[in-house]
């Protein structure tokens, strides 16, 4: 096992001409920055909404950040691209449109519904560490709409990034600190966290194949901004279809302490971090991406044990290591 998880993460640099044609590992080299660049981005802003979520309702915490993204997401998109707005949204394809749109309700929409409750439940630390089931999903999906291959390594791979998982939250001590803090019960923070993995990992498979599927010709930050638009809208049609009760998006602004925190989530999460997740999705395979991107709950814990002094269990260590070499295992069947 030592054997792939080291095969997998020096194969890439056997392709490199040190000779001089440098012309194919220019995207490589620029996904892995995109996607380190994206570690560290969602580790600050996972910190940033924490707090946010438990200052006010999650529905509205996504809306608001949608809405703040947007405005973000579409300025960058016309500076980059030279375009107007409505140049970007009349020159994309229904094709780029159709999954674009997808990826933005799946992962941005409903994911972070439900990453952003089950955050507000387990906190930081514990949603991370379950955060790194989304390359499972990107893997499958990845296989099954964007003929990525699929091995028994890869399979391995999930069982033992699941088996981590398990691990690290099969604690009764975790129970009891999580009905400690009383933001809800323990059970309904994994099973959405989980799905908000899964979201994460089937919306960024998605918006690979807006982004390069046929006839497409979408840069990452014109992706982003359709994503956003999407994303925020969809987000009325959920609180419809959950029934849930109507919030004016100026009371996500009437707290000061959580304003602040969710203008800092939401620079460093849907702006930077998603733009950057998608510039790595399209130089890299996603699981590849994922890969790097899977690290965060390291991050965070590094964050909260030097920032706030907050001790880190031996468990949830471990199972983050185990859970993050399967995510590795999972890219050997791509080299």
């Amino acid at each position: 096992m030592i054997g792939k998880i080291w095969h997998a993460l020096i194969s890439p640099l056997s392709r490199i001409d040190f000779i001089g044609n440098t012309r194919s590992f220019a995207p490589m080299l620029l996904g892995l920055l995109a996607a380190s660049t994206t570690l560290v981005s969602w580790s600050f802003g996972t910190l940033s909404f924490l707090k946010a979520s438990r200052l006010m309702d999650p529905g509205l915490l996504n809306r608001a950040r949608l809405g703040l993204a947007v405005m973000a997401t579409i300025t960058i998109a016309c500076i980059a691209t030279g375009m107007m707005p409505w140049t970007l949204l009349g020159s994309t394809t229904s094709g780029s449109w159709l999954w674009l749109g997808l990826s933005g309700f799946i992962g941005l929409t409903v994911g972070d519904l439900f990453g952003f409750t089950s955050l507000r439940i387990l906190g930081a630390r514990r949603q991370s560490v379950i955060g790194t089931t989304a390359p499972v999903a990107s893997a499958l999906f990845g296989f099954a709409l964007l003929g990525e291959q699929m091995t028994l390594t890869d399979a391995a791979g999930m069982m033992l990034s699941i088996g981590g998982v398990m691990y690290a939250m099969n604690s009764d001590k975790e129970r009891q600190e999580v009905a400690t803090e009383g933001f809800g019960s323990y059970t309904l923070g994994i099973l959405l966290a989980i799905g908000g993995a899964a979201c994460q990992g089937a919306g960024l498979v998605l918006a690979k194949l807006g982004m390069t599927g046929q006839n497409a010709a979408i840069t990452p930050f014109h992706a982003t901004f359709l994503r956003m638009i999407v994303g925020f809208g969809a987000t009325y049609v959920v609180d419809v279809l959950r029934r849930a009760p109507h919030r004016p998006l100026k009371d996500a602004f009437a707290k000061p302490e959580a304003r602040s925190a969710m203008l800092m989530g939401t620079v460093f999460g849907p702006v930077i971090g998603v733009t950057m997740s998608l510039v790595a999705a399209r130089n890299l395979d996603v699981a590849v991406a994922q890969t790097i991107m899977s690290m965060v709950p390291f991050v965070v814990m590094a964050i909260m044990r030097i920032g706030y002094s907050q001790p880190v269990p031996f468990r949830s260590l471990v199972g983050a290591i185990i859970s993050v070499a399967g995510v590795i295992l999972l890219i050997t069947g791509s080299q």
